[in-house]
């Protein structure tokens, strides 16, 4: 498996202050591609100090060696690939702890919002109402499709305080991030079938049935709080597993590339030559910081270039 600079970057950048405090990262790690711009807001969200919208390169340097005398604990100095990788999955468990938490508590109240009667349960028609007005929010030409090269619906409002920051209304991926419905080709990735182009009404209602049956467990026609929790969360739990081994391959093939020695243990040099590479990728200006006013990468720098040894 190949890994792009983009995708080292996002793991980086969010892996690296585990000791800024005595809690576990509250930044996930995403397995799926980011735009640079998301990555570096990741980026400097996760290294600034004192709450700044930009990253000195002392900062991030004295947050980087933090993280290295943090491994450097359990190896005397010496930092093995088992070390590196157990150390990043021991901090992917708490942020898949936090992520899982957040799907619990969204999927109650998705099941609040379907469950209009307040009974305590989603009839069908309750839930073949909620695809109704899915599909024709999709539908914006209101021909009974939804084809890829339909307009894309109108999204959603949402409301906002006047006091929040900036960075309080940037949204963060999840890192159990689940199919969703955000634009056109989502629906069509959700929905089509066959590699086909389209999704009609009668094929829309018929997997939604489907899926209804299938979490209805207890077959009384009634999917309850519990049964769609349970559905819901197994797909979870499914991507759970996805992340651990994608998060464990990229630790080994990040290690491998700070080990460019080939020893099978890292230095204070190696680790730290690492880090102010990713550094630099950001910094595009040479301003020995890395702010949002700065333009992005033009394109994905080859990263083991960078990293090569002064």
């Amino acid at each position: 498996m190949t890994y792009s600079t983009r995708t080292l970057l996002v793991f980086l950048a969010t892996s690296a202050l585990y000791l800024q405090s005595a809690a576990a990262s509250v930044l996930p790690f995403s397995s799926v591609e980011e735009p640079l711009a998301e990555q570096r807001y990741r980026f400097i969200d996760r290294f600034a100090a004192d709450e700044q919208n930009q990253v000195s390169r002392q900062d991030f340097l004295n947050a980087w060696q933090q993280r290295f005398t943090a491994l450097s604990d359990f190896a005397a100095g010496k930092i093995s690939e088992e070390v590196f990788v157990a150390f990043e999955m021991t901090e992917l468990e708490q942020q898949l702890l936090n992520a899982r938490e957040a799907h619990i508590r969204q999927t109650l109240n998705r099941f609040n919002a379907l469950d209009r009667d307040n009974d305590g349960n989603i009839s069908w028609e309750e839930y073949q109402a909620s695809g109704q007005r899915i599909f024709d929010r999709f539908d914006t030409n209101q021909n009974g499709v939804v084809a890829v090269g339909d307009p894309d619906p109108a999204p959603r409002r949402r409301a906002q305080s006047n006091t929040q920051t900036d960075n309080e209304r940037r949204r963060v991926r999840s890192l159990l991030a689940m199919p969703t419905t955000h634009n056109n080709q989502g629906f069509l990735t959700m929905f089509a079938t066959d590699d086909k182009q389209q999704v009609s009404w009668q094929d829309f209602e018929q997997q939604r049935r489907s899926v209804y049956d299938r979490t209805d467990v207890n077959g009384d026609g009634l999917v309850s709080r519990g049964e769609y929790l349970d559905e819901f969360m197994s797909r979870v739990a499914r991507r759970e597993q996805e992340v651990r081994q994608t998060h464990k391959e990229l630790a080994q093939h990040v290690f491998r590339q700070m080990d460019q020695a080939q020893r099978g243990w890292l230095s204070k040099k190696d680790f730290v030559a690492y880090g102010l590479a990713v550094f630099q990728l950001w910094d595009t200006t040479n301003e020995q910081q890395i702010s949002e006013a700065q333009p992005l990468p033009e394109q994905e720098p080859q990263l083991q270039l960078a990293v090569r040894q002064p």
